[in-house]
């Protein structure tokens, strides 16, 4: 099964037309309510951009789709921009999507033969080099901040060799950046501001006033254990590099998102099951549920069994497919199954 992923570039207006609508009428009206009027209605919805390489009039058309209902299609000219990273991307095991706002109308026709009705479908699309981001996500544990307003940020001339990389032909990319509380030295004080890394390499920060308005939430993060993420565009060329963060401000941030914070951070600091001394033991009436297989050991690491477990020999390591007594305790929430062996 595709996993949904929300193409990036969406700036909240939608600007590219979806053709064809007239042969998927039927499918359109099913958005709307039964009381649909003739001076019409409008919804925004999210619709999947699907590839259709083996359509026999054009093998770069892309569909648009919502669930299991085709909508529409982008135009050929449209199509053979978008098809290359679109196609990728569901090779990936990805499905691209996009908000598209739906207009649509109805009325009684004038020959008194049914309704007649109309439709217009246009999406919230970026242009195809700014849909995916140019690095992976950060390595390290964290979340990303929800997308928002875009903020300079500073100090990028002093890192220009960090930057190089990535440059693209198009003057503009999409990148993963870090946000770190830093504390700078001045003449007779301190103060703090945001640090931008992009890749775990310094690229610029933020002035002190925009610094606090981001502050709230890398410190929420960072009592948790996670690193801030945030979406950021570098573009320019060799000799001048730009970089700016969209990113919501710690008082735009929903209160879906806190919540998801708070639940994560509950969870995390929840204690082990208390478990009594000697075998443990499980009510017949209960079920057993297997552990799951426990991950092969890469190299230079051990593997690290959790209290309440019995005591493997010295250096031994889980055979492929091994899995652990279904009576014994589970692992605590988060638990580091290898660690690194230091010389």
């Amino acid at each position: 099964m595709s996993i949904p992923f929300d193409l990036w570039g969406q700036r909240g207006w939608a600007s590219v037309d979806v053709v064809g609508e007239s042969h998927y009428q039927q499918s359109i009206r099913t958005l709307f309510d039964a009381d649909l009027k003739g001076d019409g209605a409008e919804l925004t919805t999210t619709v999947q951009l699907v590839p259709d390489p083996k359509n026999k009039f054009d093998r770069n058309a892309v569909g648009v789709w919502v669930g299991p209902r085709q909508l529409g299609h982008l135009s050929r000219d449209e199509a053979v921009r978008y098809a290359p990273i679109l196609s990728g991307l569901v090779a990936q095991g990805w499905a691209p999507q996009v908000s598209a706002r739906v207009w649509a109308s109805q009325w009684s026709s004038d020959y008194g033969t049914g309704n007649d009705f109309s439709s217009s479908i246009r999406l919230d699309l970026a242009e195809p080099h700014m849909l995916v981001p140019a690095n992976t996500p950060p390595g390290e544990p964290h979340r990303m901040l929800p997308p928002g307003g875009s903020i300079q940020v500073t100090g990028e001339e002093q890192h220009l060799d960090a930057l190089a990389p990535w440059l693209r032909p198009e003057g503009e990319c999409w990148v993963h950046v870090t946000l770190h509380e830093v504390t700078e030295q001045l003449a007779r004080s301190t103060r703090t501001v945001v640090e931008i890394r992009l890749d775990g390499s310094r690229v610029g920060q933020l002035t002190p006033k925009m610094s606090g308005e981001l502050l709230p939430a890398i410190r929420l993060l960072s009592e948790n254990g996670l690193v801030a993420g945030a979406r950021a565009i570098v573009k320019g060329n060799r000799i001048k590099t730009e970089v700016v963060l969209y990113v919501a401000r710690a008082h735009e941030l929903p209160e879906s998102w806190l919540t998801t914070i708070a639940a994560d951070a509950a969870k995390k600091a929840a204690p082990a099951p208390m478990v009594a001394a000697g075998p443990p033991s499980i009510p017949a009436a209960a079920p057993v549920q297997e552990h799951g297989s426990i991950p092969p050991a890469p190299t230079g690491i051990k593997f690290v069994v959790p209290p309440d477990w019995p005591q493997p020999p010295l250096g031994w390591t889980p055979p492929t497919g091994w899995r652990p007594d279904p009576t014994w305790p589970p692992a605590p929430y988060g638990w580091q199954w290898w660690i690194p062996v230091w010389d």
